[in-house]
């Protein structure tokens, strides 16, 4: 495998420079120029999913930090201020054209979001568990309340990583 500077990761990034600087072969560039502004959170995540996206041939790198997951749960579970509901989070994934999340509430009503770059793919789905039952209405305000959040997470991971 030859170790080639375009490759997208930074260890193997890092590994070339520092094999460089051991040989000898450093040879300094003129940085770009770089203005110095105040980055938002969401500029520094951006610039760090940038940083850590990588392919291999067709292998995918989910590229979710840590304060996403942990974001969109806290997002979602204030729409459920008002409910005393218990909701499974599945790990939410994120790649250059996917964002994938699922979760399960209080045991019986499964959803799936996602956000494609075609519109035709791109929704949000719901399994319904054996102990589902229609008649509640409380089941119908979870469902309603799972629908409207998907209009907040389309929207940002539309804009903030499939637009990138």
């Amino acid at each position: 495998m030859k170790n080639n500077i375009n490759d997208k990761t930074s260890p193997n990034q890092m590994r070339v420079f520092m094999k460089r600087i051991r040989e000898g072969k450093y040879v300094a560039n003129e940085s770009k120029d770089i203005s110095k502004k105040n980055l938002s959170m969401r500029d520094m995540l951006k610039i760090t999913r940038n940083i850590n996206e990588a392919v291999e041939g067709e292998q995918k790198v989910n590229r979710k930090s840590e304060f996403d997951q942990e974001s969109e749960e806290q997002k979602l579970l204030n729409y459920f201020d008002d409910m005393n509901v218990d909701v499974k989070f599945a790990d939410l994934e994120i790649y250059d054209n996917l964002v994938f999340w699922a979760g399960t509430v209080d045991g019986i009503i499964q959803f799936v979001y996602k956000v494609t770059p075609d519109e035709k793919t791109t929704g949000i789905e719901f399994n319904y568990l054996p102990d589902f039952t229609a008649d509640n209405p409380d089941n119908d305000i979870i469902i309603k309340k799972i629908e409207s959040y998907f209009d907040v997470f389309y929207k940002y991971w539309r804009n903030n990583i499939l637009q990138t």
